[in-house]
């Protein structure tokens, strides 16, 4: 997959553009049924010390309009019962489209537009997908049928003009898998949908590793200056804050790890019943990882958006009241969320 200069995917030799269904932090209204037209073009938004606000209008010149979303009625006379849905999305750990699909059948919220990835991500994603389609393809019909690393290679095989060659290909397919022939095109479809999940959440975590790796050096720095070491209590927050994001970076690393063995295995014994244990535990992961990503996104965004690389904004007072106004708060809360994804995998607690 092609990068620019600045070390970010490129679709088709450009920059892509994303929408807020692509993010992790963002809940456009525009898609829940609202009675007001002024709401219907805010947006919930993640900050980084965890919580949500509605941002009423962002410009570049007079920036961003946020009010808490309990304040709805008293800005927007007859809007109490938009407030109450905004109100329960607020709540939402997570706003990526994976997990607000679970999200919203809990809610009993209908949404006006289908939640889905913008084809811009979808090619973002592409160099990703690759890992899951090109196995199953080599699985099912051997190696030598992988024709270059299109993600769309196993519809491409069913899609051939050959008419006698896709009725055999899905004979093929029928007779490795146990799925009766009328069953593969949405056996297909919610495979596509499965591998997208966990590739999406990988980009996002692949995104901010650079500059876990960084903040992690930044911070080392900070509990190594005297004016830190002389304040018990600000050295305990920069200390909790670097093992907390470690523990999260190398915890969110271990999952998508395991997530990636559970493909390996079904792709060794591929069929209904593999293919529905694969699903259901891809599923389960959704809102934890979701969540937890999230977390560790919007603060590691507006972390870098305060000390750019080679900046040498803030000295050491400056960046350790960071850590304690902005890093900190938040992190017990993303802590606990791994901690019970990690309970429900068999893994090993922090404490």
């Amino acid at each position: 997959m092609a990068k620019d200069k600045d070390d970010k995917p490129v679709v088709k030799g450009r920059k892509p553009t994303l929408s807020d269904m692509d993010t992790l932090d963002k809940f456009p209204l525009s898609i829940v049924p609202l009675t007001s037209n002024s709401l219907k073009n805010a947006k919930l938004i993640k900050n980084a010390r965890m919580e949500t606000t509605l941002e009423l209008h962002n410009d570049p010149i007079t920036g961003s309009y946020q009010i808490p979303p309990e304040a709805i009625s008293d800005s927007f006379k007859g809007a109490e019962q938009d407030q109450d849905i905004i109100v329960k999305l607020a709540l939402l750990n997570s706003y990526d489209i994976f997990s607000l699909r679970s999200s919203m059948k809990k809610l009993g919220v209908d949404l006006t537009e289908e939640l889905k990835l913008s084809d811009d991500m979808k090619g973002v994603l592409n160099g990703y997908t690759i890992q899951f389609t090109r196995p199953l393809i080599e699985n099912i019909f051997g190696s030598e049928r992988v024709d270059g690393d299109e993600p769309e290679a196993l519809q491409n095989i069913l899609r051939d003009p050959d008419v006698a060659k896709v009725r055999e290909n899905l004979a093929i397919m029928t007779k490795k898998t146990g799925i009766p022939l009328t069953e593969i095109p949405p056996f297909l479809e919610q495979y596509a949908d499965v591998f997208s999940s966990v590739a999406y959440y990988r980009f996002s975590f692949e995104s901010i590793s650079p500059s876990i790796e960084r903040f992690g050096k930044w911070i080392g720095d900070i509990k190594n200056h005297r004016d830190v070491t002389a304040t018990p209590q600000t050295m305990a927050s920069c200390k909790k804050t670097d093992e907390v994001v470690r523990f999260l970076e190398k915890s969110i690393r271990e999952r998508l790890n395991r997530l990636q063995y559970s493909f390996e295995t079904f792709w060794g014994d591929i069929n209904q019943a593999s293919f529905a244990s694969l699903q259901q535990q891809i599923e389960d992961n959704h809102s934890s990882m979701g969540a937890v990503l999230c977390g560790l996104v919007v603060k590691m965004r507006g972390w870098e958006k305060a000390f750019p690389e080679n900046s040498a904004a803030g000295g050491p007072t400056t960046r350790a009241k960071f850590v304690v106004t902005d890093m900190e708060p938040g992190l017990d809360k993303l802590k606990n969320m791994e901690n019970e994804a990690r309970a429900r995998l068999g893994l090993m607690q922090m404490k």
